[in-house]
């Protein structure tokens, strides 16, 4: 899951002012949450998600993306996160407090009904992989029931993806008014569904949303399918053609997860990279625009550094990264959002897994379109969420479990992929 990173546009920073245990109280949910076993267990336990009274108006910034703004006397539906960062500016003004209007009391659970002519409203507090997994749920709805309206929130850092989805009717930020709840005929998020049950660590995430809003989604389905945008696409051609490189003449490369847990070390990339290489494929990397030099420092420790391209440089956004995968020959990724996001513009892809086993996250996908390899580290799979490093890693917090791969079998295991 992605970490919000809330900046307050009057003075640019943030105030992390800690939630007292008491005020966790009044917001209607548990400091400590709950972990279970079965989604049943999961479902008898309200999300931890809660609802805010704004005290003043105020602009904000989410995750470097466009300005949002709530107004005083309005309440608002919000992550843990979001409200602990922005219920003080930086000044100590109060800004956010506990509303009289509690989650779980207004909270309707979608689980499986008919949505004939009605209203769901569904958010995820998560990154563009949690996205993904629920493309083809909401895709089934509508095929489901034509008449429908779905309304989806989620940060404004991931929408420009989400703008191009027909499942779509309503695309909201969060945090959201309150309105929306009372409105909507269900809900359905999915709050601790991976993060909170251990269930998650035996069954596949596509099947795992499935079941927890009830919904008999063939496996075949559960893919999620995009288009990349073409203005975005031929901005990639035209790159390429300055690269003298042509369509599906390139693997597509992320070395970075929003996790250090899912990150290897850039000595596990270099092998991978420069076996790559050596068998004359070419090598485009690729990120946010602010990891351009990281890349590039990165490409000159490589033994064959003028097949590799850095790509960071010209990314305008998660539609470049969309459009490049799409006109790849095949993409290779850590544990991380690009591994759903070739597949769901039908490029072939292969992954390298540690703290999770890959069968979690990709097991839904056309075999002739996915591969990955597994960690065998002693403490993998460990199942580790979070931000922060494991137990285990390096000095520069790189997870150990990605150095038990062997390099030589699962570029072996790639060539197979690509022949399929």
């Amino acid at each position: 899951m992605d970490q919000e990173n809330i900046g307050f546009v009057e003075s640019k920073k943030t105030k992390h002012r800690p939630v007292s245990p008491a005020e966790f109280y009044n917001l209607g949910i548990k400091e400590e949450v709950k972990h279970v076993v079965e989604l049943k267990e999961l479902r008898e336990d309200p999300p931890n998600i809660i609802i805010s009274e704004c005290l003043r108006d105020i602009e904000f910034i989410q995750n470097d993306s466009e300005k949002q703004k709530i107004f005083k006397k309005s309440n608002y539906v919000s992550s843990v996160s979001i409200y602990h960062q922005l219920h003080y500016a930086p000044s100590g003004e109060r800004i956010l407090r506990p509303s009289s209007i509690k989650f779980k009391k207004v909270y309707k659970p979608y689980r499986g009904q008919d949505l004939t002519d009605k209203t769901i409203f569904i958010w995820r507090t998560g990154g563009f992989g949690d996205l993904l997994f629920i493309k083809p749920l909401m895709d089934y709805i509508k095929k489901t029931y034509s008449n429908c309206k779905i309304q989806f929130a989620c940060g404004p850092q991931f929408q420009p993806m989400l703008k191009t989805w027909d499942c779509i009717d309503d695309l909201v930020k969060l945090p959201f008014n309150v309105s929306y709840l009372w409105k909507a005929n269900y809900h359905g998020i999915f709050e601790g569904v991976i993060e909170r049950c251990k269930e998650a660590e035996n069954t596949n995430c596509y099947k795992l949303f499935a079941k927890w809003l009830d919904l008999p989604v063939p496996v075949e389905d559960l893919v999620p399918k995009q288009t990349a945008k073409e203005e975005s696409a031929n901005y990639c051609r035209q790159i390429l053609r300055e690269w003298g490189l042509d369509e599906k003449s390139f693997i597509l490369v992320q070395l970075r997860a929003s996790s250090p847990i899912r990150t290897p070390s850039p000595k596990f990339w270099k092998s991978v990279i420069d076996t790559l290489t050596s068998k004359s494929y070419r090598i485009v990397l690729t990120d946010s625009s602010k990891y351009k030099d990281m890349l590039q420092g990165f490409i000159s420790t490589l033994e064959n550094k003028d097949l590799v391209y850095n790509f960071s440089e010209y990314s305008k956004g998660i539609d470049a990264t969309i459009a490049m995968a799409s006109l790849s020959k095949a993409c290779i990724s850590t544990d991380t959002a690009l591994a759903h996001i070739a597949v769901s513009v039908g490029s072939k892809v292969f992954g390298f897994y540690g703290p999770f086993p890959g069968y979690v996250r990709l097991e839904t996908y056309p075999k002739e379109l996915c591969d990955w390899v597994d960690s065998k580290m002693f403490c993998a799979p460990c199942y580790k969420h979070g931000h922060y490093a494991c137990a285990n890693s390096d000095p520069q917090g790189h997870s150990k479990c990605y150095d038990k791969i062997n390099v030589k079998e699962a570029v072996e295991k790639f060539e197979d992929l690509l022949k399929r």
